[in-house]
């Protein structure tokens, strides 16, 4: 599948200064969200998919990754 620019519409927020590009992230999201990009950085490539869970976040030890923005429908 072809990644689509959609940044604007990602809620998981990855500080490509910070990432250290291990795939933690990618790794441990229980949905399959997360994808490693071209430029070896994760990426959302199914942003309606999550849950907003935050083990992408959790996992992250270079603390390179936020959650911006969650859905009104989820607060």
């Amino acid at each position: 599948m072809e990644r689509t620019d959609c940044g604007k519409y990602e809620w998981v927020v990855v500080d490509k200064d910070k990432c250290v590009s291990c795939g933690y992230c990618v790794e441990y999201c229980p949905r399959d969200v997360l994808r490693m990009g071209e430029d070896n950085h994760p990426y959302m490539a199914y942003r309606d998919d999550c849950w907003y869970c935050d083990a992408c976040r959790f996992v992250c030890k270079a603390e390179a990754i936020t959650l911006e923005t969650v859905p009104y429908l989820i607060r």
